[in-house]
């Protein structure tokens, strides 16, 4: 049974379907109506002056006793009405059209007059269609697959969404920017057209001349092109939307009504002389309403919390004149056309209202307590019980190929996944920035299902051959961009097998984004929990590795991996503005071993010279994605760059070549065989610090950039490693003294920092300065004792109070209790002023900062001057000096590369030793080897020293009893038994080579004791004679 009202004020008609059939669903234009039986068929009737019956012959007012025949062969599902035209859709998925098509309304890819009969749009063939609508002259349609939203007919006021100057269309044409957003719904009015998304948020596009679209701002358009999300709708928890002439009605998840647009007839549901614009709630709806629906001028809908069918707007007669005003106050009344009393024996199912019909479908009274709502036909998606069953299938059952259906059609579309994992509303929790879907469910999904091999491959294919060429990379909408989360949780992105064919057209495809769209990314990406956000990192990073291994450099090869890179270098910006994860999290160990960094370094002066131009084959620059290198690869490009700069300076002094960053390899070996320019420091071990300095203030900037030589006056000349480590040790450990008076330390084995009052010239600074840059250019390590402040000015970046508290533990706490303290008493019980006691020195802040008070309002200030003085203002001179010695040695280019912590690491070391690693690192001569009685013994014995005893060793073995940054991991000791030494003999380093010739010892007594005279011996490289036995 179902209701049908509209053919007059107040009346109602009861009336049955012919034979056993119901009727499912109802449509009506302005003067014809459809009515859908259970069978399939479809029944029309009303006027046909247009061919809106779908026959020919048909008569105004004839009752719709017998099907439209065309339609007979085809197992209807759905049916829509415009003004003077009809659409239906198979169960397959096809659609049909039929009545005024002038306007293009009909899709048939021609502007017929009118068309008797129903006739296939075949623009849509292969593509199943779920949903139309029809608005007054034009037609939308959502497909299954992708969740796809055609438009076509009329486009006067932008209601197809194609964009501006777009006339109007006779075929199909795909919405293009709302694609890869899981639609739920799409409903069209007048001129205007909606869709709403599963997670429910509403898009309007077309006419807004009566603010039908509910858009807000200064200048309000009077139209829109192109979809649009509609923020008024966003906090409302919409779940389905209706669309009148000029207005709409939105039904929430709570049961309110919420109507915008025209309301001179009423339909509004609230006083056409109200003054209100915007989504307002229809707060006179006694009850809460489970469904709506609009006609042209008035609105449909069910109370079930009352089981009443109510409308408010006007029927039949506002077609020909706008009613007078007392008309319009009576028409704004809710009226209830089907009450309680009319349902007995019977509940409400759907209902539909048309131009000037409603319609009420019923169903036998069960006694259920379950709520009506108009269910539409929805996009394809997982959910658990589909997987269980494709979990389930087995090979060679009849339903296999029906799952493999599924799957492709879900994995092949973005809409459809996105769909799949979308979150339950999150406005009741005031999560409006959240991201829209389940990353979790998601990654336990994907892992389920991929345990199945024919399953993981379907995806694969799926996902290669057609979700990634259809990503929707330039859609500003998040819910759209919400696959670009989820595709990181499938265990095949993490394949390094398919890195090419799918995470490299991944990320390719966020490079092609259009700035609007990557900014709504990287907002999602900010969004993520840190272990969502670490597997779309290791993700880029396995595809990153794979792609390198080999490394042959191709065209191609580059393409990838400068996709990879630059998403990659995306998502740390992201990172580094949130911190959501550590920074060494996008490190690529394995580049260290990858990259020849004499090349990476080559191509930073290609684009410094702008010999790179983009005609050329554009080479990758490693270097300008520096947050992948470890502090192995970055101490390894600073050392290309050494030895870049020593051969420029060896070429240029040839005169070989115009260019000498042009030539290649060839070259470089020359100066790994010592056909180098030399700078020769000369010096005397009981003048060092004197003959250095000299020397230093006397050299060029070009000779600092040549390879260093040390001679040690009567001792032997050595460009190996070993000379110039000790050199360095002995002149930092000389000059940072206390008592050498040119650095202060504020408290007892604390760091050392500059004075206000520097006892010593200025000019020392700037060669100290020189020493550190020469030290750090020839890969040594030094024990320098600077803080990390110093590390961060060098970088240009400005210290804390945290370098504070580790330069002066004693007032950095002291500061930071300041900070602490909250009581209004601050001033009376700290008794702080503007003044600061430093370096022996009493100090204004501010002027006269010694009568200003500390208090609640200022100490964040003071604290921050108290930094400033002590780190920038009070050794301003004498810092600059130091940095531009520093500088005039190394490469500032390169150093912003590394982090202040990096930077301190590679010029100080460190002493973090992994004594065990030393050991089997080590390296044997003949006719030693690990299993020899005197390597064993030399090992047993070695464990047993103590941490400055083997601290010492090392000082013996290599002139440095400190780490490089590349640690232990690659410091070894090669082991060699001369046969000219004997028991008698003590072990003799090769110190330039961390070669160590060890007599063959008969017993762990001598071996023991020779390496403690070994390690106690005196330090320098004398002459053979001198160390002879």
């Amino acid at each position: 049974m179902y209701f049908c009202s509209g053919l007059g004020p107040g009346r109602l008609q009861r009336r049955e379907p012919s034979g056993r059939t119901e009727l499912r669903r109802a449509a009506s234009g302005e003067r014809h109506s459809l009515l859908l039986l259970s069978d399939g068929t479809v029944h029309a009737w009303g006027d046909n002056s247009r061919g809106q019956l779908g026959r020919r012959g048909a008569r105004r007012g004839d009752r719709p006793e017998e099907p439209i025949k065309a339609l007979e062969t085809l197992q209807v599902v759905f049916v829509s009405c415009g003004k003077e035209h009809s659409l239906v859709v198979c169960h397959k998925g096809r659609v049909f059209a039929w009545g005024a098509g002038s306007e293009g309304q009909l899709g048939i890819g021609e502007f017929k007059e009118k068309i008797f009969t129903p006739k296939k749009i075949k623009a849509l063939d292969g593509i199943k269609i779920i949903q139309v609508s029809c608005g007054d002259y034009h037609s939308l349609a959502l497909s299954e697959v992708d969740g796809q939203v055609f438009s076509w007919g009329k486009n006067s006021h932008g209601q197809l969404g194609l964009g501006k100057d777009i006339p109007s269309q006779a075929s199909p044409q795909r919405v293009r920017s709302l694609e890869g957003i899981p639609l739920a719904q799409v409903a069209a009015g007048g001129a205007h057209s909606f869709a709403l998304s599963l997670s429910g948020t509403s898009f309007g596009w077309g006419s807004n001349s009566a603010g039908q679209l509910a858009l807000s701002g200064k200048d309000v358009p009077a139209q829109s092109y192109k979809p649009l999300s509609v923020g008024r709708l966003k906090s409302l928890d919409v779940i389905y939307i209706s669309c009148g002439y000029e207005h709409t009605a939105v039904l929430t998840q709570n049961g309110k009504v919420f109507t915008f647009g025209d309301n001179c007839f009423g339909q509004l549901g609230h006083s056409p002389t109200a003054k209100k614009s915007g989504p307002q709630e229809v707060e006179r709806i006694d009850g809460l309403v489970s469904q709506i629906d609009c006609g042209s001028f008035h609105t449909l809908a069910y109370v079930y919390t009352t089981r009443r069918v109510v409308s408010f707007g006007h029927g039949s007669s506002c077609i020909s004149s706008p009613p007078h005003p007392e008309a319009q106050t009576e028409n704004s009344d809710i009226s209830c056309l089907i009450s309680a009393d009319d349902l007995v024996g019977v509940q409400v199912k759907h209902i539909f209202a048309g131009t000037y019909a409603n319609f009420v479908t019923t169903y036998q009274d069960t006694g259920s307590t379950d709520v009506s709502k108009k269910t539409l036909p929805e996009i394809s998606r997982i959910n658990p019980s589909r997987t269980e069953q494709w979990m389930a299938m087995t090979s060679g059952s009849n339903e296999r190929e029906a799952t493999k259906s599924e799957i492709r059609m879900i994995f092949s579309s973005p809409a459809c996944l996105t769909a799949s994992f979308l979150k339950k509303s999150q406005r009741e929790s005031g999560e409006m920035n959240s991201i829209d879907v389940d990353l979790q469910m998601a990654k336990d999904t994907f892992e389920k299902l991929t345990q199945k091999q024919w399953i993981s491959f379907m995806i694969t294919t799926c996902l290669r051959d057609h979700l990634l060429g259809a990503l929707p990379c330039r859609s500003p909408h998040q819910e759209a961009l919400s696959v670009f989360l989820l595709l990181p949780q499938c265990p095949v992105m993490h394949d390094p097998s398919n890195s090419e064919s799918l995470v490299v057209p991944f990320a390719q495809a966020v490079c092609k984004m259009s700035d609007r769209s990557l900014r709504v990314l990287k907002q999602c990406w900010a969004s993520l929990q840190e272990s969502s956000l670490s597997t779309l990192v290791q993700m880029l990073k396995s595809a990153i590795i794979a792609q390198m291994a080999p490394w042959i450099e191709t065209h191609q090869k580059n393409c990838n991996i400068k996709a990879l890179l630059e998403m990659m270098k995306e998502v740390y910006k992201v990172n580094k503005a949130t911190c959501q994860l550590p920074k060494n999290t996008f490190i690529i160990n394995e580049l260290s071993t990858m990259l020849n960094f004499i090349e990476v370094r080559r191509r930073m002066f290609y684009r410094d010279d702008n010999l790179i131009t983009p005609g050329n084959f554009s080479p990758i620059i490693f270097s300008d994605f520096p947050f992948i290198f470890n502090l192995l690869s970055k101490i390894k490009l600073w050392q290309a760059d050494s030895i870049m700069k020593i051969w420029l300076s060896w070429v240029k002094s040839q005169s070989r070549f115009h260019n000498p960053v042009l030539q290649r390899r060839d070259d470089e070996s020359q100066i790994r065989h010592g056909i180098s320019p030399k700078f020769l420091l000369q010096v005397r071990r009981s003048h060092l610090v004197d003959d250095a300095l000299r020397q230093l203030n006397q050299a060029e900037v070009t000779d600092l950039r040549k390879e260093l030589v040390i001679e040690f006056i009567n001792e032997i000349r050595s460009v190996g490693y070993g000379v110039k480590s000790e050199f360095f040790y002995f002149i930092f450990q000389e000059m940072t003294k206390t008592e050498y008076g040119m650095f202060m330390y504020p408290e007892e084995g604390s760091y050392m920092w500059f004075p206000i009052s520097p006892k010593i010239e200025k000019k020392r600074y700037f060669l100290f300065g020189r020493l550190c840059g020469l030290s750090l250019y020839h890969l040594n390590v030094a024990d320098i004792p600077f803080p990390l402040a110093l590390f961060k000015k060098l970088l240009d970046q400005k210290p804390s109070l945290e370098d504070l508290k580790e330069l002066s533990p004693l007032l950095g706490k002291n500061l930071q209790e300041v900070l602490n303290y909250e009581a209004d008493d601050i001033g009376e019980a700290l008794c702080i002023y503007f003044s600061l006691r430093w370096d022996q020195h009493n100090v204004d802040l501010i002027p006269n900062g010694i009568s200003i008070l500390v208090d609640q309002t200022n100490k964040t200030d003071y604290v921050s001057q108290c930094v400033d003085y002590i780190f920038n203002t009070s050794v301003k001179a004498v810092y600059e000096e130091f940095q531009r010695g520093f500088y005039e040695v190394c490469d500032k280019e390169i150093l912003r590369l590394f982090h202040p912590e990096e930077l301190r690491t590679a010029i100080i070391g460190n002493t973090d030793y992994d004594w065990k690693q030393f050991e089997k690192n080590s390296v044997y001569e003949p006719e030693y080897h690990e299993s020899h009685p005197t390597i064993q013994m030399f090992w047993k014995a070695f464990h047993k020293l103590t941490l400055d005893e083997k601290r010492q060793f090392l000082f013996f073995l290599t002139g440095n009893d400190r780490q490089t940054a590349r640690g232990l991991q690659e410091m070894r000791i090669t082991f060699r038994c001369p046969e000219t030494l004997s028991e008698r003999d003590y072990p003799r380093p090769l110190v330039c080579h961390s070669i160590l010739d060890l007599p063959r010892y008969s017993t762990m007594e001598r071996l023991e004791e020779a390496l403690q005279v070994a390690i106690r011996s005196n330090r320098g490289f004398v002459s053979p004679t001198v160390t002879q036995r």
